[in-house]
């Protein structure tokens, strides 16, 4: 049974993803078709409006039988899950980088196998980080070129922004998923190495009588707290907020 949860999640894992893709490829289809020179008229006026709720609907319909079977597929893993006894209100374990801190203050002295996991870990996120620097450079010096944004043809501006950026964005975020499934594992690594390794001997408790100051910082601060929400309102501080929250409501936004 345990077999079988495991190969349903995977599973799931993909249909998620392709359906996720699926979907993005419609929408993408959708603004290319709209905006294709055969939905021009001569004057340079489109004929059909690129998106609408006919088209949007049809594309819906077309992808409806992939949709219904993921819908399928995941009644079936939460059937399977039921049946595994596992329920998803259940309680998730501690995560890796908790128990390594936990373990790393335990631990006497630190042994090489988890310096070197630590040292990999760092050294992947450099490099992821530089990975992401260097996506939003590129994808920041697109949105900060001002002739990018010149026309006013909306949907043509908008959609050459995500072809120009999207990739960028997409690159940083698979180079950041990729450093967090290794480090993950590395912690996982580490912590059976320190597990092997000399543990301190328990600390003696503080004594009794020696209290934290900490409780009466935060009495303190809370106390602060109200006196200024106080002043605030007497001196017509809430009346500003109020006015302002208005504005941004009905001008900014245009609810108005």
């Amino acid at each position: 049974m345990d077999r079988a949860l495991r190969v349903m999640r995977y599973v799931l894992t993909a249909a998620t993803i392709a359906v996720c893709l699926l979907l993005c490829w419609q929408a993408v289809d959708i603004y290319l078709t709209g905006n294709s020179p055969e939905n021009f008229s001569a004057p340079g006026v489109r004929i059909a409006p690129v998106y609408s709720r006919e088209i949007v609907g049809s594309r819906l319909a077309a992808a409806s039988p992939a949709l219904f079977a993921y819908l399928a597929l995941v009644t079936a893993g939460l059937a399977l899950q039921a049946a595994a006894g596992e329920r998803p209100g259940r309680r998730l374990p501690v995560p890796a980088e908790m128990r390594l801190r936990s373990l790393r203050r335990r631990t006497a002295e630190i042994p090489p196998e988890a310096e070197g996991e630590r040292r990999r870990r760092r050294n992947v996120w450099l490099c992821a980080g530089a990975v992401i620097l260097a996506c939003a450079v590129l994808g920041g010096a697109y949105l900060l070129n001002p002739e990018n944004f010149s026309s006013l043809d909306l949907e043509a501006v908008m959609g050459s922004m995500v072809l120009h950026v999207a990739p960028w964005a997409a690159l940083a975020l698979a180079a950041a998923a990729a450093a967090s499934v290794f480090s993950g594992r590395s912690a996982l690594r580490e912590i059976e190495a320190l597990k092997s390794a000399p543990q301190k001997k328990p600390e003696s408790l503080p004594p009794a009588g020696k209290k934290s100051a900490l409780p009466l910082l935060r009495l303190a601060l809370y106390a602060a707290a109200a006196v200024l929400i106080v002043l605030g309102v007497r001196n017509g501080g809430l009346w500003d907020v109020l006015v302002k929250a208005v504005n941004i409501c009905t001008e900014c936004i245009g609810l108005g």
